[in-house]
């Protein structure tokens, strides 16, 4: 009994604390706020709110009117580039340290996927465009094997794409140099097809006539304009790279590893007479003489990203005397690059060339395709982690600012570069640099430039090229096709063709006048205006012929012709030889005045009226294909006013250019004015000095990744004269 009230009084106690337990809790809460409040000492607060605006107003004065000197601001200056630690800090970091060699992990059987045939893509959306330029090759002296060119550089800038911007000369003097070329320089400059033909004897029977520039003398300039078509395309590498991860189950940089491209093709198909111009065979061009060709020719700075190139089927760009690549260098695909993002990347290869010279690696396999001639650059930037970079870019930096740094690009100088050398605009290149080294790029540029064109016929192209195949000796159990693993390269499908290139002959024949009969030929004759282009110089010329009879070609030796060198910078008159291959089969002299009324009685003729429906002379011409052509001066005038619209165009920098030196020269007088003062000169004398326009010299261009070319722009070797009584033979009508 005493043990169960003892028992139902803990129960009691336990059920009141869980049904008012809370209670208690809050009233110990509440009592302790209670007295708080009740120790706590309450006044009233005895500033006015005025006197905290007097003190605001007192601070901002006294910050207004403090002064940060040099000496309180050396104290907090750093030394450090705080700008360049923080592009290091967000660089990737460099994990080739960290990489073992020897995997960890050796799986005891190998996957249960097996491989397959990756989908080879083709490159795409190919384009053509024709052109020329004035190239100059590097002649070579057989006796010592040394390179032996005057390179001269262009013009600062041709910011409007103009193909006859006149260069300036450097220091070596190139002026009235003595340009000449034998018959066989003639037929390699796109002067037709070649051979024993009528057409082909005549011309060389009129540049074997040879001719010597008046007063020339320097250095000889092996250069001769050359018309060319520029093929490009772009291969799909980024969709090549997502065909390879679904077929091979690699990660997307594993599978970059995999593309290895080792050669590449260019065909070509030559229009035929008739409804079906496109029916002819597909034929190679020659890609062993354009390789030879590059050999022999500096080349031009790159004008593409080369995260987007590649050595075997990216051409280099030939240097050229006058204008740029602009129009061609590139593809609508591919992103242009600005004239400092291209002097940029020149100066950023120069150092990695360098620096790749101390750790020179084999190539991993011989390629082919234009991989003999020139650096891959894109395999170049791979080489160097991001913070290696940013140490070059430092370096580079400082040269340019030093005003040391030989300029690359045509449309930088020496002032624009120490702006460059900005970290902010050196920040962009190299975030540029870190994020694409080109394995991973999304198109490669395909690009080949025809030399071996003829004017009058019309081209179109076709490209594919050629990978080395990633299931090569591959382990047969791996792969769902056996045979996969046993060719070295796979080739990708042919490009859709191009669009038809067109190439003109570039030739106008214009009447000017015509002679009646006379008595001791019993023949009339013509007078004619040629406008062609002399491929010798590389610009237009306009002759004037006189005195044609029936029968004659239309050609010969005028005595006076203006012609523009670009590699020479000079304009004169020359007497050259002339040949269009047309033939003049009639001539019809207006004899309006010459009617014998009496005779014609019956007709009631009205002389005064005859002489007003303007008869005019005319001329018949069978053409080069068997062609008649018939030449009114009347229906002709505005073709007229075009050919010398053209001619004009051509000359018009050069005429400016003559007529700055001649005040320059007038203006220092004496010996000077001799020299530079000289009616249709042109050109600077030998003495070798520099443009006045040209703080720098020589400042020419150049492609570092040139194989076995000097590693910098604006390399000039001295070039022997040529021998006394050569000739500057060579046909107009190339």
């Amino acid at each position: 009994m005493k043990n169960l009230a003892a028992k139902l009084k803990g129960l009691i106690n336990k059920q009141a604390l869980i049904d008012h337990g809370e209670k208690v809790i809050l009233g110990v809460i509440g009592l302790v706020v209670l007295i708080c409040l009740a120790g706590t000492s309450w006044s009233r607060y005895d500033k006015q709110p005025e006197e905290f605006l007097k003190k605001v107003q007192q601070g901002e004065a006294a910050i207004q009117a403090s002064a940060w000197t040099q000496e309180k601001a050396a104290e907090f200056k750093s030394s450090r580039d705080i700008s360049q630690a923080v592009k290091m800090l967000h660089s990737p970091l460099d994990t080739s340290r960290y990489v073992y060699s020897t995997n960890w992990y050796w799986p005891m059987y190998p996957t249960g996927v097996k491989v397959s045939e990756p989908r080879w893509l083709a490159p795409i959306q190919p384009i053509a465009d024709g052109g020329k330029f004035v190239m100059i090759e590097n002649p070579v002296d057989q006796q010592q094997g040394k390179d032996l060119a005057v390179l001269d550089k262009p013009d600062k800038k041709d910011e409007d794409d103009n193909e006859f911007a006149v260069p300036k000369p450097g220091n070596n003097g190139v002026g009235a140099a003595n340009v000449g070329a034998t018959a066989e320089a003639i037929t390699t400059g796109g002067a037709g097809p070649t051979g024993t033909t009528a057409y082909d004897k005549m011309k060389l029977g009129l540049a074997g006539l040879g001719t010597e520039m008046p007063g020339a003398s320097g250095p000889v300039i092996n250069a001769r304009g050359t018309r060319f078509i520029a093929i490009r395309s772009v291969f799909p590498l980024g969709d090549q790279l997502d065909e390879l991860v679904k077929a091979m189950h690699e990660q997307k940089t594993r599978a970059a590893e995999l593309i290895d491209f080792t050669d590449f093709e260019v065909e070509r198909q030559v229009a035929q007479p008739g409804d079906k111009p496109w029916s002819g065979n597909w034929e190679k061009v020659d890609f062993q003489a354009t390789l030879e060709l590059l050999e022999r020719v500096d080349f031009d700075t790159e004008l593409v990203d080369i995260s987007y190139t590649d050595a075997v089927f990216t051409m280099p760009l030939p240097h050229r005397v006058i204008g740029n690549w602009k129009k061609f260098a590139s593809h609508p695909l591919i992103k242009a690059m600005s004239d400092e993002q291209v002097e940029l990347q020149a100066q950023t290869l120069k150092l990695m060339l360098d620096e790749a010279e101390k750790h020179k690696k084999d190539e991993p396999g011989k390629k082919k395709g234009l991989s003999k001639i020139q650096v891959d650059g894109r395999a170049l930037r791979g080489q160097f982690s991001g913070n290696q970079m940013a140490g070059m870019m430092e370096n580079m930096a400082a040269t340019m600012k030093s005003g040391n740094a030989t300029p690359y690009s045509g449309g930088i100088d020496a002032n624009t570069m120490r702006g460059m050398a900005d970290p902010s605009a050196m920040g962009g290149y190299q975030d540029q640099l870190t994020r694409n080294n080109g394995r991973m790029s999304k198109y490669l540029l395909l690009r080949y430039f025809d030399f071996q064109v003829n004017p009058g016929n019309a081209y179109r192209y076709r490209m594919r090229v050629t990978l080395r195949n990633p299931n090569y000796k591959r382990e047969v159990e791996a792969l769902v096709q056996e045979e996969t693993a046993l060719v070295e390269v796979r080739v990708t499908p042919w490009s859709e063709p191009t669009p038809p290139v067109y190439i003109p002959n570039e030739e106008r024949i214009f009447l000017a006048k015509a002679d009646k009969a006379k008595i001791e030929t019993g023949l009339p004759s013509a007078y004619l205006d040629v406008y062609q282009w002399f491929s010798e110089a590389g610009t237009t010329i306009s002759a004037k012929l006189e005195k044609l009879q029936l029968g004659q070609f239309v050609g010969g030796r005028p005595p006076k012709t203006e012609v523009f060198r670009p590699a020479n910078n000079t304009l004169r008159d020359e007497e050259i030889p002339v040949f269009t291959g047309s033939v003049l089969a009639d001539i019809a002299a207006a004899s309006t005045g010459d009617i014998d009324l009496s005779e014609h009685a019956d007709l009631k003729l009205d002389l005064k009226k005859l002489k007003q429906l303007g008869v005019v002379d005319k001329a018949l011409l069978v053409d080069r294909y068997g062609q008649l052509v018939t030449l009114d001066p009347k229906a002709s005038v505005d073709d007229v006013a075009q050919a010398e619209k053209v001619v004009e165009n051509e000359r018009k920098s050069i005429r400016a250019d003559i007529k700055s030196r001649t005040e320059v020269a007038s203006s220092a007088g004496g010996d000077l004015k001799s020299k530079f003062g000289k009616s249709g000169g042109g050109g600077y004398p030998s003495s070798g000095m520099t443009a006045p326009d040209d703080p720098m010299g020589q400042m020419g261009l150049g492609n570092p990744l040139k194989k076995g070319g000097a590693k910098g722009a604006g390399a000039k070797k001295a070039q022997p004269k040529k021998p006394a009584g050569a000739t500057a033979g060579n046909n107009a009508a190339n």
